[in-house]
């Protein structure tokens, strides 16, 4: 792999480890705002932000380690 191609490899990795941490403490605190909430549209909404969270980590963790492959190959 040429240095600049692996330049952006590595980067592409830090960038989505970076947005990685950023979905978890964004899901934390849902979660918390979720077992405070006493209405219940409110908690539903929540469920629903959350299970968007939950897909978009989905989807990061796997461009993640995709790009990890590309990165050792």
């Amino acid at each position: 792999m040429p240095n600049a191609d692996k330049a952006d490899a590595v980067a592409q990795v830090q960038q989505l480890v970076g947005a990685l941490d950023i979905l978890n403490i964004l899901r934390e605190e849902m979660e918390q705002w979720l077992e405070e909430a006493q209405d219940e549209s409110k908690q539903e909404c929540l469920e629903n932000v959350l299970g968007h969270i939950g897909a978009v980590e989905v989807s990061y963790h796997k461009r993640l380690e995709e790009a990890r492959g590309a990165l050792e190959a």
